[in-house]
């Protein structure tokens, strides 16, 4: 119960530091409507900073392939990992839909600045998610580092929060 209640605490007191409350008074995780962290990675670095408690294997298959298909500037293997329906909160902003997450979002953002993702970090999330921790890095330079906590339904990503680290 008291390493519970610490956790916890640890929990809310990272969610204040991110300007939210999720996570404190017994709220739920963050959704895309709430709050999380945020992404960038090869898809085999996570394994040396994976925390006892390992992603689900089909998990891991799905970050792995994201990963492998923006690092690629594959748009259309990217688009595949997300469902139609899919919604993603990208630090507040927010994208409906597999083809705004694309077109508004991961395309210009990601693919056309020859971004590249590093994962440092693969764990299960509260249900059926799953938290990525990624160092990002454009064709420019500009750096990042963030997490993303997204829901999987099959096989793809359906509601993701990303916040920076």
């Amino acid at each position: 119960m008291m390493i519970r209640m610490r956790g916890d605490l640890l929990a809310c007191a990272a969610a204040l530091a991110l300007g939210t409350t999720a996570g404190c008074a017994g709220e739920e995780r963050p959704t895309a409507a709430t709050a999380s962290t945020s992404a960038a990675a090869s898809p085999t670095a996570a394994s040396p900073g994976e925390t006892a408690a390992a992603a689900e294997p089909g998990h891991r298959e799905l970050v792995e392939r994201f990963v492998a298909a923006i690092n690629a500037g594959d748009e259309a293997g990217v688009r595949d990992t997300f469902a139609p329906e899919a919604r993603f909160d990208s630090v507040g902003r927010i994208y409906d839909g597999r083809d705004e997450i694309m077109d508004r979002f991961l395309v210009p953002e990601v693919i056309e600045a020859k971004g590249q993702y590093r994962l440092l970090s693969l764990t299960p999330g509260q249900g059926e998610r799953v938290v990525a921790e990624y160092d990002f890095s454009t064709g420019g330079g500009s750096r990042e580092h963030f997490t993303y906590d997204c829901s999987v339904r099959a096989d793809r990503f359906a509601d993701c929060v990303g916040r920076y680290v």
